[in-house]
């Protein structure tokens, strides 16, 4: 292999597909035909199941992105398997960006907010579709891991988030915690998490207002407030970028709903 060859081979970007198996079925959208255009200007690991998937991520040089088929239908329990493998990677490997297939109704999309999905993709896409989002979300190829350490103190940023959903700490009072600059703790909180200080909190909001949304006790006005937004408008134009539908249609068919 002449050097030209092998630099390119080492600058190809790495992308895991993870194929989730169904009693002993594995999903149809990632046929054989779109695995073979993927895998001609990357490089393509598949895996089927959470142990699989779980056992490459962490045995192999870092990954630029994941590709993951998930379970369909409007019911939890058919998707619940696949939204633990996708919170167990955000707890491991928070930077890690996620491309999620299949029919991903609004339950699915709700159940990983605060994870690594950056993109859903239906079931009838097309390969140029799914070449264009692992473009956009994947990670720089070279980019370096997030060191040990650092992870470590944006983790106890998410933690300070978490407790504090409805009033978020100022990015200078969250530098100041860090020790770091503001523009440096910008870029690191960006580095680890995957997505920018905002797009953070917005996914903290969605979460903390999915919740009280589910449990059909408030008002969507004092939803909105109580989850942090800084009105309804605001609110719902959040939710449905995110969720792909509105906060009153979504309580109207999830409120009270249960595993």
């Amino acid at each position: 292999m002449s050097p030209r060859n092998g630099r390119a081979m080492r600058s190809r970007r790495r992308v895991v597909v993870i194929l989730w198996v169904t009693r002993g079925t594995a999903g149809q959208a990632l046929r054989p035909s779109v695995m073979s255009v993927l895998g001609a200007g990357s490089k393509v690991v598949e895996a089927a199941g959470s142990a699989k998937a779980l056992w490459q991520l962490s045995n192999r040089r870092p990954f630029d992105v994941v590709i993951m088929e998930c379970g369909v239908g409007e019911r939890r329990q058919t998707h619940s398997g696949c939204v633990d493998l996708i919170r167990s990677m955000f707890r491991r490997w928070p930077w890690m960006p996620v491309v999620l297939v299949g029919t991903a109704p609004e339950r699915l999309r709700a159940d990983v907010l605060l994870t690594g999905v950056r993109a859903f993709l239906t079931e009838r896409f097309t390969v140029g579709r799914l070449i264009r989002l692992v473009t956009r979300v994947a990670r720089r190829r070279g980019t370096p891991v997030p060191s040990i350490a650092t992870v470590a103190t944006i983790r106890r940023v998410f933690a300070l988030l978490d407790e504090h959903a409805g009033e978020t700490p100022s990015l200078r009072d969250l530098a100041r915690m860090t020790e770091m600059s503001r523009s440096h703790f910008s870029r690191t909180f960006h580095s680890v998490a995957g997505m920018p200080l905002r797009g953070y909190v917005r996914e903290l909001r969605l979460k903390r207002a999915h919740e009280l949304l589910v449990s059909g006790k408030l008002s969507l006005t004092a939803v909105a407030v109580e989850s942090g937004f800084y009105d309804l408008p605001h609110f719902d134009k959040a939710f449905r970028r995110r969720l792909g539908t509105s906060p009153r249609a979504f309580r109207a068919r999830h409120a009270h709903a249960t595993r």
